[in-house]
């Protein structure tokens, strides 16, 4: 799997064409001018394909720049937010609006923006994103530093790390009440522990089933009919019905279903 140095992903959505330009084009250039960590994943008019694109295995790792208003649509940017944050705690959103007092209502849906784009204040408009950006990339950062992206676990007095990237799932070990059992790219083990713990701690893993923690960069394929998630190490894993939907927001528009 790929070990890449981790970016901040950037999703712009925005109902005026020219106005969604010209955020595009601001950040855009503020990026290569100051060679930041991060990079346009996506900008359009449109909350579907928006929510389509979006890699949710990631979505730590982003900034969403919505539009509150958008157009005669009845879902707004504030829905699109709401939807975002229940996927995740540290995903920053900035908001674009040209009515300010819309702050009230972003306050009742307890959202937590990180800011404000005011269209009606041009000139503020460019370093507010440039700001929000650098603070964006310098929250990403800190979480890195704090939570590296390493699995680790312990036997005994001894404590064992692997990349984030190689681990494809964990599960409970087969008749061995509080022992795990670990499946990566290079090895499988045992070691004590708590799936419930490990899939709080590990925001980016999802827990499948009650006794299935997985990597979602490692499903091929989930049969939504069967509820079996086909790993790329070969095996296959069940899927609960509760679990199901959680797991197919994940992978809509980065994994075949079927």
């Amino acid at each position: 799997m790929s070990k890449n140095k981790t970016i901040l992903n950037i999703y712009i959505l925005e109902d005026n064409p020219d106005y969604l330009t010209f955020i595009q084009e601001t950040v855009q250039q503020y990026l290569l001018i100051e060679e930041l960590p991060a990079k346009i994943r996506l900008a359009t008019t449109s909350k579907t394909e928006l929510l389509a694109a979006v890699d949710w295995s990631a979505i730590n790792d982003s900034i969403f720049l919505l539009d509150i208003e958008l157009g005669d649509s009845a879902t707004s940017g504030v829905d699109v937010a709401t939807a975002i944050r229940k996927k995740s705690y540290y995903v920053d959103i900035l908001f674009i609006t040209s009515h300010v007092d819309e702050a009230l209502r972003i306050l009742e849906h307890k959202i937590a923006p990180l800011d404000m784009i005011n269209k009606n204040s041009p000139s503020k408009t460019e370093k507010k994103i440039r700001n929000n950006i650098l603070y964006a990339i310098k929250r990403l950062k800190a979480r890195q530093v704090a939570s590296p992206r390493l699995f680790s676990y312990s036997i005994n007095s001894s404590i064992f790390s692997l990349d984030m990237d190689e681990l494809i799932y964990i599960q409970t070990a087969p008749g061995v009440t509080g022992t795990l059992e670990l499946h990566a790219e290079n090895e499988i083990t045992t070691f004590p522990g708590n799936l419930k713990e490990l899939a709080a701690k590990y925001t980016n893993l999802c827990r499948c089933h009650k006794s299935i923690l997985i990597n979602p960069a490692h499903v091929l394929r989930l049969d939504i009919t069967n509820r079996f998630a086909y790993m790329d190490n070969q095996d296959k894993l069940e899927v609960s019905i509760r679990r199901m939907g959680e797991l197919r927001n994940i992978l809509t528009g980065t994994r075949a279903l079927s």
